[in-house]
């Protein structure tokens, strides 16, 4: 119940500030360390003392003014000070902090107290540039300083200048907790508006409690989606099957997010910058899926130095890399800074000149003090599992489990309004046997075993991406995008291989008609390609002909699509009407006629509308009302294999929804939706046992149903130091089934409930946790006749289809994190674990035994459940420079 602790506080009591005494104390250790690396200056010209005083209350302070008739500063009568101003442990330049000067502390009050710090509200502080940089003349002596920056603590600082020398100090800023440098504002974005869209930053998407940091799996705790398994990756939104939601990278389809076996996503995770999720009310410019759709960003590399960082886990390792290039000189930094050097100079004694090896080494130090940001970045990422390792020493598994990923990621600037990103990307999974016997006959004709140290995995998932774009930015506001994205997708099981080889360009464009309208537009285009190795023969998966032809067939599927939408936004009211249309063509081989090319076409129109009012400043009505259109894929997602059947129609999905927004303070909104859909066509599994599996349509079936339910989230607008929310589902997902008629979906799960909270202590320590409980999902089970006999499971499919529910979930999942904060280094040491109550999953029950078998186990109605217990632990570390 730590979650839920922490997030009843937090909402009852708010972000409490920190105490004064506290603050003080951290500020005078900070001043103590801070001038013991000024100390380091590159010239070695100055040192810096020590200073123990408080911070002045809030105020502008000044730098005292010269007299009228004094001379102007210069190096005759004054000194120069260069101060560098970076973030604690990230080297980040910290922008706009302010100097202001402090009375020397030189002499202390009779008392024994220091001298008063306060001083007089009449002159201008300093202030650093974009590059944490700032440079003035200063009188001379042991001055006292306190710098400011809005999101950090203040730090105060003493330097002894000497007049016609130049003092260089290099700062570092520790990072207010709870301030609002990173504040992050929990609302859709005004050029876009959408219904149910949650959108998470930082902390939410990294330090979720069970996530082991993947940004992708905050989904399956917000409203509107529920989890297959607490171990397992997939979600069902809104009582959809999980092959109905759709997963994007900056605009581009990911067939598969996480690796096999509870592995992580396959996106390293911090270089995802933000998550979108979108249970209902999608723009026109996301489609082909029936459901919900979730949204990654990349991050925009740093262009100001070298980044980078390393993750070492217990199962797996990774690491990301930044490098700037093409850095530019800043010409008035390089102008400012041989102004300082030449007014040095002239000080200097005709006995003592300046050699020119060393001329030339201060003329190199310049131009690399004052090089720009770079017009391009190049970002690297990669994870490699050692998994296998570990339970290759444990035999008695047989286990086999191996996945790794990369990412690649080139920006550069295309002139003044355009830039060029590259963007590589894509994983590999394996997972099988690390044994097998194998009967092979000798030459005796007689058949023998032998064990094959290699054999073939039970799946194998692969899938590769090659994105490219160019965005234009157009005079007046509006912008292009140019993108052509290239791709593979093989699955495999066994021996059995499917390739699959996509080409997708697309457009879009969004451009200002005055100034309260702007209009999208876009073209969608998508080529698959899918091809088997050669020698696959139905005899490898013992079905027909047909069926295997169905399902991984040679073909060729083409997809456009066409979207156009008006963003209207007056005062307090905005709307979004839109349509997109998107064609499918199939043509390949028939799987009736392996000698004759069928060829097949769909045609999907989705008007969709989203609103919002703002009736007053705490208050907004939100309303979508769309048509959602999907080729029959599989209802769990595996790459390589979609659009089956498609002759026999789309997935639709007809959705409304009615919802609010409720500011109840700075700190805190609540938030509800009502949703109604109608699903047509859609595919699903018959996960009957009582039903052979010989045909095609013993395994898949298309149905239709109803949708309907209500979402409610109390959340915490994340502040630095505490983030949260709390999420209730209640739901309801109807199907008609070709067999049993109307009953609940598969997929179906009452109620969800998910408490998430998380406490920043102090700058050094990190708590978080995640309870979670679910209902259980729909089966059904046989009855006992009048004669005293059970029926058939065929029989009670027919009559009373999903009669019974598994028993409901309770996890409880936490995190501990503690940092390092170092000069230049920052370290993260956490533990993460999934499920820490260690509570029992009930993944299916008996359908055909009953609750008074003496031989049977009954956990809360399921009779032998098949269920697992598990606690999933994460231990990892994390150093970023």
């Amino acid at each position: 119940m730590l979650g839920a602790s922490i997030l009843l506080a937090s909402v009852v009591l708010g972000p409490p500030a920190p105490p004064r005494d506290e603050t003080d104390a951290a500020t005078r250790e900070r001043s103590t360390s801070a001038q013991a690396e000024s100390g380091q200056a590159e010239t070695g010209q100055a040192e810096s003392g020590q200073a123990e005083s408080d911070s002045p209350e809030t105020g502008q302070t000044e730098t005292d003014p010269p007299e009228p008739d004094s001379p102007e500063p210069g190096p005759a009568t004054h000194a120069q000070l260069v101060l560098t101003v970076l973030v604690r442990g990230r080297r980040d330049p910290v922008a706009g902090a302010r100097v202001y000067p402090l009375p020397s502390t030189s002499a202390a009050e009779p008392d024994g107290q220091a001298a008063d710090t306060q001083v007089s509200a009449t002159a201008e502080p300093l202030e650093t540039d974009e590059r944490g940089r700032l440079r003035a003349w200063q009188t001379p002596g042991l001055r006292r300083f306190e710098l400011r920056a809005e999101g950090f603590e203040a730090l105060t600082f003493e330097v002894e200048l000497v007049v016609g020398e130049r003092a260089e100090l290099e700062l570092r800023l520790e990072e207010a907790r709870g301030g609002n440098r990173y504040r992050t504002v929990v609302e859709s974005e005004r050029a876009e508006i959408a219904l149910s869209r949650t959108k998470l930053r930082e902390e939410e998407i990294h330090e979720l409690p069970g996530s082991a940091g993947d940004p992708f799996s905050v989904v399956r705790s917000l409203p509107g989606a529920s989890q297959v398994a607490g171990f397992l990756p997939y979600v069902v939104v809104r009582g959809a099957a999980p092959g109905n939601t759709g997963y994007y990278l900056d605009g581009v389809r990911v067939p598969l997010l996480f690796h096999v076996a509870a592995g992580p996503s396959v996106i390293h995770p911090y270089f995802i910058e933000e998550v979108d999720f979108y249970a209902g009310g999608a723009p026109v410019r996301l489609g082909r899926y029936a459901s919900g759709i979730v949204e990654g960003r990349t991050r925009e590399a740093g262009r100001d130095r070298l980044r980078g960082e390393v993750d070492l886990r217990l199962t797996d390792a990774g690491a990301l890399l930044e490098i700037p290039f093409d850095r530019p000189l800043d010409r008035d930094c390089l102008a400012q800074a041989e102004a300082a050097a030449e007014a040095e100079a002239g000080l200097e004694s005709a006995s003592t000149p300046t050699s020119a090896r060393a001329r030339k080494q201060a003329e190199r130090s310049r131009r690399r003090d004052c090089r720009g940001p770079g017009r391009g970045t190049l970002s690297m990422a990669g994870r490699y599992s050692y998994t296998g390792l570990i339970l290759s020493a444990i035999p008695s598994l047989n286990i086999k489990l191996r996945f790794w990923d990369y990412q690649l990621r080139l920006d550069h600037d295309l002139g003044r309004r355009a830039r060029y990103t590259a963007l590589v990307f894509g994983s590999y999974d394996e997972l099988g046997p690390a044994q097998a016997l194998v009967d092979e006959i000798d030459e005796d004709g007689e058949v023998v075993s032998t064990v094959d140290d290699d054999p073939d995995p039970y799946v194998r998932f692969e899938f590769h991406r090659i994105d490219q774009r160019i965005r234009q930015r157009l005079r007046g506001g509006g912008r292009i995008d140019y993108k052509l994205a290239l791709g593979l997708d093989r699955s495999g099981v066994q021996d059995i291989r499917i390739d699959e080889w996509r080409v997708a360009p697309r457009i879009d464009a969004r451009v200002p008609l005055g100034e309260h309208l702007d209009l999208g537009l876009g073209l969608d285009q998508e080529v698959q390609i899918f091809r088997l190795p050669a020698g696959l023969t139905s005899a490898s998966l013992g079905a027909n002909v047909e069926d295997l032809a169905l399902l991984l067939g040679e073909r060729e599927v083409s997809v456009t699509g066409l979207y156009a939408d008006l963003s209207y936004r007056r005062g307090r009211f905005e709307i979004r009407p839109g349509v997109r249309v998107d064609l499918w063509v199939q043509r390949g081989v028939s799987p009736y006629l392996p000698q004759a090319r069928s060829m097949s076409t769909a045609i999907g129109v989705d008007p969709r509308v989203q609103v919002r009012e703002r009736l007053s400043p705490r208050w907004t009505l939100r309303q979508s009302l769309g048509v959602y259109h999907q080729p029959p894929d599989p209802p769990l997602p595996i790459p390589g294999i979609e659009s089956i059947g498609l002759s026999d129609g789309l997935q639709r999905n007809i959705q409304g929804a009615f919802g609010f927004e409720w500011r109840l303070a700075e700190w805190a909104e609540l938030s509800a939706d009502a949703y109604l859909g109608r699903l047509s066509n859609m595919q699903d599994y018959e996960l009957s046992e009582g039903f052979a599996v010989d045909e095609y349509e013993d395994f898949l079936v298309r149905v239709s149903g109803w949708s309907w339910g209500v979402e409610t989230m109390l959340r915490l607008i994340p502040d630095g130091r505490f983030y949260g929310w709390l999420a209730y589902t209640l739901s309801w997902s109807y199907r008609d089934f070709p067999v049993g008629g109307w009953a609940p979906a598969t997929w179906d799960q009452r109620h969800i409930l998910n408490a998430v909270a998380g406490w920043a202590i102090n700058s050094k320590w990190r708590l978080g946790g995640r309870f979670h409980v679910n209902s259980g999902r729909p089966y059904t089970t046989v009855e006992r006749l009048d004669d005293g006999t059970l029926e058939d499971l065929n029989t009670a499919m027919a009559e009373h289809r999903n009669n019974a529910r598994l028993p409901a979930f309770l996890q409880l999942d936490a995190r501990v994190e503690r940092v390092f904060t170092l000069r230049d280094l920052r370290l993260h040491l956490y533990l993460d674990l999934t499920n820490a109550n260690l509570a029992r999953e009930v993944l299916r029950c008996d359908s055909l035994a009953e609750t008074d078998d003496p031989s049977a186990e009954i956990l809360r109605g399921c009779v032998n459940p098949q269920a697992i217990r598990y606690v999933l632990p994460s231990l990892g570390f994390r150093a970023v420079f």
